[in-house]
């Protein structure tokens, strides 16, 4: 009986050719099947409020919404191509959650199949000569990336469709850069293809920040499996062409949305800023980044939509101590062994150089790590599994290993897809809506306060006011006597739920049980006041309103959102004081960036309050910021008929009517002297 040799074919010259296009379909077909219950999901209390719900400016793809995508930073984040699939899907599907979550298994579906494309190039170049073996193994290092737990944060997610968009692109521009050097010719790349690359880098980056590292993963790639270092002497002179010569424009493309993207987290507030950590610091968060996503990777639950950056960060304590060994342990580890396995070392290095931006280099506020972050990073952890498929295909057709033993390994790694694949499934039911998100986060993280917020706040919205009268009761019971701030704020969303529920005494006594633990805060004071009017005591209404907005300027960025529900429950009767809470509220809103919501007050506050000049010019001001030149002038042109001659308001309307060619009767009242 005659032994298969190590090149002989698994199948006919038929079968070879059907086989590729086959565990495509089946990489796709696997991926949606695994995400198909994403479709059930709603929208969640987890920035799809801002980012969807809330926020009218990316509905639709007219002139006025793709302006917005590519001049605004919204919420901090700026990736206009990811707003445009927004807009997309608001023209074809309105408001229902269903078509956005369609859009993200799809794209997400589609990146599995363009990685499949990759990896079998990827691993062709790596077994020279026995491509037969690697079909399979690209397959299977498509379905460990699309099937992984780490990646439902990204699909079931509506806000984390940007990670699925820069993927999209990111995978675009890599399978651009082999072919560029697949065409290319005496070791230079095709240059039609060179920028092909270039620009779908470009597009990534208008996606999100995150890939800013692609190009330094495109240079590792080039060590290894595409060996263009090899060839003769001069090895100092490729490694600078391909290394800088090559990448150059792409290092240019990184650099311009990179100091648009940090110069915009930190004019918002969003980021914990180099100034405020040490270099030490910096290193302790990156190497945490790096082994807290290979410990998900290996062992992916539980899995949690927020991990906090818990204050102040200690280099030396056992967690950053433990994390860095373990991170210099591997990276001396496989530049040991880099002649005999370079694939480890390059992989090792990709995966690292696509977590910086997210893991301490750049900070994108309190999460030290999210699962989307790891979207892309794991890419190349993934292509080293299907990698280890492969060469057991090769070895047991050489007679090397056994075949049990090879059959075995094939049965092993078909389990622990079914595994991944029932554990995403698993944590798609998590996203399912934010009760049973933020349920899941509290279970978590035992630690955090926050997701016990949330979960407050989510049990409130869907009208469950009992299970969140208990859950804030039993909150309450586990805070230490020694933080008063934290007992306050558990006190404070007891008194929102009776509030709510319509029990308004009990909701009263909430409050004043707050404002005896901290006598200065603002939202309870507010909150007060609308049960004091509920009760007719208007008097002592408006003398609690009084002291609150005397408070507001000192009012933090993270307190905005429960001051303005706070607001929101004065009623409109009461014209001056609700009046004056939007416009101290459009001020601090504008301050941190939020021009939608902020707008949105100036507008509550030149309704209620019409003769209220400053408000009219502030709101010209935000008009003018979101490119609404017509709307600032008209604003400022009021704010002048209110106030004539006032010189900010004058000074503002002239500077916007130059442009439009305008000039309203209201600046003749304006001085001509030198401003």
């Amino acid at each position: 009986m005659t032994r298969r040799g190590a090149g002989a074919p698994h199948w006919g010259a038929g079968g070879r050719r059907w086989a590729p296009a086959g565990l495509a379909v089946l990489v796709v077909a696997v991926t949606v099947a695994t995400f198909l219950s994403v479709l059930r999901g709603g929208f969640v209390d987890w920035g799809d409020g801002a980012n969807i719900l809330s926020n009218p400016d990316y509905r639709g793809l007219g002139w006025a919404q793709i302006r917005w995508m590519f001049t605004t930073a919204h919420q901090g984040y700026y990736g206009p191509l990811t707003w445009l699939t927004f807009g997309l899907d608001y023209t074809v599907w309105g408001m229902n959650p269903v078509g956005y979550h369609a859009t993200s298994v799809l794209l997400h579906a589609g990146n599995a199949l363009l990685f499949y494309f990759i990896a079998r190039r990827l691993l062709g170049r790596a077994f020279q000569g026995r491509e037969l073996y690697t079909d399979a193994g690209a397959a299977v290092a498509a379905l460990l990336f699309s099937l992984h737990p780490l990646r439902v944060e990204a699909v079931a997610w509506v806000t984390g469709r940007r990670d699925l968009v820069m993927g999209l692109f990111a995978l675009l521009a890599v399978l651009a850069y082999l072919e560029a050097v697949r065409q290319g010719d005496g070791g230079r790349l095709h240059v039609g293809w060179h920028w092909a690359a270039v620009g779908l880098f470009g597009l990534t980056m208008l996606s999100g920040f995150l890939p800013v590292g692609l190009p330094l993963v495109l240079f590792a790639l080039d060590v290894y499996p595409l060996r263009r270092l090899l060839g003769g002497p001069g090895v100092a002179g490729r490694v600078l062409r391909l290394a800088l010569d090559e990448k150059i424009a792409f290092y240019g493309v990184a650099a311009a949305v990179g100091a648009i993207t940090t110069a915009v987290w930190s004019d918002s507030g969003l980021t914990v800023g180099l100034g405020s950590l040490d270099l030490l610091q910096r290193l302790a968060l990156v190497a945490y980044g790096v082994s807290f996503y290979l410990s998900k990777v290996l062992l992916p639950w539980p899995l949690s939509p927020m991990y906090a950056l818990v204050g102040p960060v200690i280099a030396s304590s056992p967690v950053y101590l433990v994390s860095g060994g373990v991170v210099l342990a591997i990276s001396i580890a496989l530049v040991l062994s880099a002649r005999r396995w370079p694939a480890g070392l390059v992989a090792w290095a990709a995966y690292v150089a696509l977590l910086l931006p997210a893991s301490g280099v750049f900070q994108p506020g309190a999460y030290v790590v999210a699962d989307r972050y790891s979207y892309l990073a794991c890419l190349p952890l993934a292509l080293l599994g299907g990698a280890a498929v492969a060469w057991c295909r090769e070895v047991t057709a050489a007679g090397k290993m056994a075949p049990r033993i090879g059959a075995l390994a094939l049965i092993a790694t078909a389990a622990i897809l079914i595994m991944l694949a029932g554990q995403t499934v698993r944590q798609v039911g998590v996203w399912r809506d934010s009760v049973s998100l933020w349920r899941h986060a509290a279970a978590v993280d035992l630690a955090s306060d926050l997701p016990i917020f949330y979960l407050g706040w989510a049990l409130a919205d869907a009208g469950r006011f009992e299970e969140a009268r208990d859950h804030f009761e039993h909150s309450l019971a586990r805070v230490p006597d020694n933080l008063p701030r934290l007992r306050a704020q558990v006190l404070l969303h007891l008194g929102i739920v009776e509030q709510r529920a319509g029990n308004q005494a009990e909701a009263g006594r909430r409050f004043l049980e707050v404002l005896a633990v901290e006598p200065g805060h603002p939202a309870a004071l507010i909150r007060l006041g609308v049960v004091l009017l509920a009760h007719g005591r208007v008097e002592a209404a408006r003398e609690a309103w009084a002291r609150a907005a005397g408070l507001l300027p000192g009012v933090r960025q993270y307190e905005l959102r429960e001051l303005q529900a706070a607001i929101d429950t004065v009623p409109v009767t009461q014209r001056e004081a609700r009046g004056q809470f939007a416009f101290a509220l459009a001020g601090l809103l504008q301050q941190s960036g939020d021009l939608v919501e902020a707008e949105a007050q100036y507008r509550i506050a030149t309704d209620l309050l019409p003769v209220h000049a400053v408000a009219w010019n502030d709101l010209g001001v935000v008009y003018a910021r979101r490119g609404r030149s017509q709307d600032a002038l008209a604003a400022f042109v009021q704010a002048l008929r209110i106030r004539p001659g006032d010189r900010v308001a004058c000074d503002n309307a002239q500077r916007m009517a130059a442009p439009l060619g305008a000039a309203p009767p209201e600046l003749r009242a304006c001085p001509t002297g030198e401003r």
